[in-house]
């Protein structure tokens, strides 16, 4: 996928979250990870680019086709893509299937049988089936969570979106659910990601971004940002957090 922007801003009263904002991604780039401090834009950045949120001047381009911010060009660009952020937004009175099913049939005008079998390939490939049956309440965080990137994938989605995927997850259930996305980004879904897990975003991207105060500071290859970063910030922030 070719994704570019364009003088991208967007705030939020005062707080101006991005700030005149340009990026060009091309293929192969498969796997894209944003990297910062907290509150430098990156969540801000994937509501953007899921078009959940419209910037306040600007211009998004997917694969040379402007991102036309009126309600019908919008609902279209979300259908395409699949979503993962820190809560899991599991409806808790459904079986975590039902909760796959549903979207399917309801957005994306699925009939029963096609949902189903949407969903349980999805289930398969994050080995759920035996747990499709249990409500969200007698699953584990790490459970949910792999329910919800197969809800996120059942879609087949153009791009899947994924903020601080383990945010809310101890260090076990941390580990299960960045296998599932390193074997999603092996399968050659394109992703973007944003993470405070240093080594998983050297191991999968195929290009990071950092950010800090709504602008991109560096981008580069894991090898490049990781291993000769040249921003100063970066080059600082980067000591602090991959030291222990």
């Amino acid at each position: 996928m070719n994704i570019e922007l364009h003088q991208i801003n967007k705030q939020y009263g005062k707080t101006h979250a991005l700030r005149d904002l340009s990026l060009c991604i091309s293929d192969p780039v498969n796997v894209i990870v944003l990297i910062g401090p907290s509150g430098s834009g990156k969540s801000t950045l994937m509501r953007l680019l899921g078009a959940l949120e419209s910037p306040d001047s600007g211009e998004l381009v997917f694969d040379q086709q402007p991102l036309l911010q009126n309600e019908e060009a919008l609902l279209q660009h979300r259908r395409q893509n699949g979503y993962l952020f820190q809560s899991f937004n599991l409806f808790p009175h459904l079986t975590a299937a039902e909760n796959i099913e549903l979207p399917l049939i309801k957005v994306h005008g699925k009939k029963a049988d096609e949902a189903n079998k949407l969903c349980q390939q999805a289930l398969e490939k994050f080995q759920l089936e035996p747990h499709q049956h249990k409500y969200p309440s007698q699953l584990s965080g790490g459970q949910q969570q792999r329910f919800a990137l197969a809800r996120a994938i059942a879609i087949q989605p153009r791009l899947l979106l994924l903020d601080e995927p383990t945010s809310a997850l101890d260090p076990e259930m941390t580990a299960e659910v960045l296998k599932v996305i390193e074997t999603l980004s092996r399968s050659g879904q394109p992703i973007i990601l944003s993470t405070h897990e240093m080594g998983f975003a050297r191991a999968v991207a195929d290009q990071v971004i950092f950010l800090a105060e709504g602008k991109i500071l560096e981008q580069g290859s894991p090898e490049e940002l990781f291993g000769k970063p040249s921003h100063p910030y970066v080059q600082n922030f980067l000591s602090k957090v991959m030291r222990y």
